[in-house]
């Protein structure tokens, strides 16, 4: 067995070991606030468009608060747990909402660890079975004292994305938090129509049975779908199936409800696995109240440390605030705070923003060939006047994000100037800047390529130090042609292509160069049988070939909702005498999450590190 094989297994049993219940299957907090109970499930159909269908059991535990006065009812939070995870991941943040008077329920979702049933990404079954988990907190024969008209569901990544699909179908939610979730999943994993490998293999290596450990069983249907994103073939059924996954396909069923429910998310600027573009392009049509924040890290990092009940953390502090006001009614300004907030990805500096269109202007740089240099300049004055086809090579990169390696980084990867191969790619600089540059959005760049079907372009923003030659990562853009999809009619024809970046904020700051670099092959990614082993870019005077850098004028401050409701309300957990710790799964969920991404990270990458 292979060095990295070996350390994928270990990270995975400790992954699994550190998910086992530590607990009694009941207890009493020792104030006698609530009680937890984990030895119950909760009842589904196994096929939800089937009412004969057999009922499935999904193991779920459960915090319920005391009260003398029998009628008294509370507001109910369901967690819904994330892939490859069970329902002792949000354990500590379970306790904090019991002890301010939720009844917290949370489950494995479907096919994953020892839960029945198959794992079926997100599908019908998925948010049936979120559905299911409300009608278990109703029913009056298990004597929950459920407030009906008070119910939230929250998760991380898949489970974020089951609660939002849940509650976009199911009228009984009225309010969501979606960390690390994704709204529209062909846009994510397979965005420019590139499939997004790294990530998709660790999704389906991480879906795979382990034995005597955890009896995953995933849908046949997760290979099938992503073979045709390989190949690229039989698109309209596998957008079919990502599109019955999306929250976004049901956008105007939940906008034609008297009170959507209220959406609060939470993403990553370096969350290449459910990037936060959809993010934006669904809150800016959603009719319901809403929030979004986003941070710097990975996929699911900045809500990790909540997982540990990391009370200092600006997602876990909002959500409280979030629930406490749409499910009780707390007047805490949650909803009355700027709405959007990033924190920008160089600086670690939170800002607040009004619109989720925050730019106060495009700003067009031209990209202007040197006819031998394999690039040039990008110009904010001049036009280019110069025709030049210039090739590049696809066997091999310039430069790539680096999964998870690049994001563990916080400001991402760095290049060295000086050591880039030309003949792999094309880069272009800015003059040195005399003023910084706040980028806030999605970068996209214009150019005319020789179309070949199959051909990957993929862009990569940085901003350069002209003095030590060391470039610092803002952020890429992957593309491929498809003739299937109209990119190119005829190998051979000129075409118009635009690579969109991810949305990210950078403060490029003054007495840098802003560079651009044009790659023809990127190991993160799906690379075809057929790509072209090169690629060529057309420059003429009459084709279009320019950056577009969306950018505010001026940083600002963080309206945060935390500090502005503090003198109100005493936001310290625990304030209320237990200060007991209670855990049910060792050493919480964000270990076992991070060891996951780490741990099984050398089997995603096994393709381009092994060739």
């Amino acid at each position: 067995m292979k060095l990295q094989y070996l350390k994928v297994v270990i990270a995975t049993l400790l992954y699994l070991l550190m998910q086992t219940p530590a607990a009694a299957a009941e207890r009493i907090s020792p104030n006698n606030l609530w009680v937890y109970d984990d030895d119950i499930t909760i009842p589904t159909l196994l096929n939800p468009s089937d009412p004969a269908s057999d009922t499935i059991y999904l193991p779920a535990n459960i915090f319920v608060p005391t009260s003398d006065d029998p009628n008294q009812r509370f507001p109910a939070v369901i967690f819904i747990s994330s892939w490859a995870l069970n329902e002792y991941e949000y354990i500590p943040q379970a306790q904090i909402l019991a002890d301010k008077g939720y009844v917290v329920l949370s489950y494995t979702t479907r096919g994953f660890y020892n839960s029945p049933g198959a794992i079926t990404t997100a599908g019908i079954e998925d948010f049936s079975d979120g559905s299911a988990a409300i009608d278990y907190l109703l029913d009056s024969r298990n004597g929950y004292p459920v407030d009906p008209d008070a119910i939230g569901l929250a998760g991380i990544s898949y489970g974020a994305g089951i609660s939002l699909l849940t509650g976009f179908n199911d009228e009984r939610v009225k309010a969501i938090v979606a960390m690390s979730g994704w709204v529209d999943l062909i846009d994510s994993l397979w965005a420019g129509n590139t499939p997004n490998y790294a990530w998709i293999e660790l999704l389906i290596f991480s879906s795979q049975p382990i034995p005597l450990l955890a009896s995953n069983n995933p849908s046949p249907e997760i290979e099938t779908n992503y073979a045709n994103m390989k190949v690229h073939e039989n698109v309209a059924a596998t957008k079919e199936w990502g599109y019955v996954r999306s929250a976004a396909s049901y956008l105007d069923m939940v906008n034609a409800r008297e009170n959507p429910p209220a959406i609060y998310m939470a993403n990553n600027l370096h969350d290449y696995l459910f990037q936060p573009d959809s993010l934006f392009t669904t809150l800016k049509q959603y009719n319901g109240d809403w929030r979004l924040d986003l941070s710097r890290g990975v996929h699911g990092s900045g809500e990790a440390s909540g997982l540990l009940g990391n009370e200092e953390n600006t997602v876990w502090e909002n959500l409280g605030l979030w629930f406490d006001h749409y499910l009780k009614g707390t007047d805490n300004g949650i909803n009355t705070a700027k709405p959007f907030s990033t924190k920008v990805l160089n600086t670690a500096k939170r800002e607040s923003y009004d619109s989720l269109s925050p730019e106060d202007e495009i700003k067009i740089f031209n990209l202007i060939p040197e006819s031998g240099a394999q690039g040039g300049q990008l110009s904010e004055t001049y036009a280019n006047t110069v025709d030049l086809e210039v090739s590049f090579s696809t066997l091999d990169r310039i430069t790539y994000p680096g999964w998870i390696t690049g994001a563990l980084s916080a400001t991402g990867r760095t290049l060295n100037f000086n050591e880039i191969d030309r003949s792999l790619g094309l880069v272009f600089t800015t003059p040195i800047l005399d003023a910084p540059l706040r980028l806030r959005g999605e970068a996209k760049v214009n150019l005319a390529i020789v179309g070949e079907d199959k051909a990957q372009y993929f862009g990569y923003l940085f901003y350069l130090n002209p003095n030590t030659g060391i470039a610092n990562w803002i952020g890429h853009a992957p593309f491929s042609c498809h003739q299937s999809e109209g990119c190119v009619v005829n190998d051979g024809d000129l075409v118009q292509i635009v690579l969109d970046f991810y949305w990210t904020a950078v403060d490029i700051p003054a007495g840098s160069q802003l560079m651009l670099v044009i790659d023809g092959n990127d190991p993160d990614y799906w690379r075809y049988e057929t790509t072209p082993e090169t690629n060529t870019v057309v420059f003429q005077s009459n084709q279009a070939a320019y950056l577009e850098l969306p950018v505010v004028w001026e940083n600002t401050q963080y309206d945060d909702p935390v500090a502005n409701f503090e003198q109100a309300q005493d936001l310290a957990r625990g304030a209320n005498g237990d200060d007991s710790s209670f855990s049910g799964s060792g050493a919480g969920g964000s270990v076992p999450f991070m060891l996951l991404l780490a741990g099984l990270g050398y089997v995603a990458t096994r393709k381009h590190f092994s060739s």
